[in-house]
């Protein structure tokens, strides 16, 4: 079974080749996080187990990143969503603060800042490749 980290750079290389696929010029950027498509930067997160885990989400939504490709490897038939960064972020801090307030506090760990995504918040923006014309 792969690491995270195998599976994360895997996502990553996944998604430049699908960039290529439908027309972009693609590549890495930099060793860990960000790809490149037709000169534009890109934050690429990777869901291995049918969620995108964000272990901050303070820390996330004060992010500046302009796109994020999330790419979910949970089947054998790899899922992209090309979504603009604000727009994240913003659905990212609503939804968390929905749960909180239906929650109040954490049960295990009380100071827990863990949240994540799911493929149905992100639903409208798979394949939307199109953002890097």
């Amino acid at each position: 079974m792969p690491t995270h980290q195998q599976t994360h750079q895997a996502g990553r290389h996944l998604a430049v080749g699908h960039a290529l696929l439908h027309g972009y010029r693609a590549n890495l950027a930099g060793p860990q996080t960000f790809i490149e498509i037709n000169g534009r930067q890109a934050a690429v997160m990777v869901a291995g187990q049918g969620a995108w885990m964000i272990a901050d989400v303070d820390k996330f939504t004060e992010s500046s990143t302009d796109t994020y490709v999330l790419v979910d490897v949970l089947n054998t038939s790899p899922r992209f969503f090309i979504v603009p960064g604000e727009e994240l972020r913003r659905g990212v801090r609503e939804r968390h603060e929905r749960f909180m307030d239906r929650v109040g506090v954490r049960p295990r760990n009380s100071e827990s800042k863990h949240t994540k995504i799911e493929p149905p918040d992100v639903q409208r923006w798979e394949d939307r490749w199109s953002t890097f014309d």
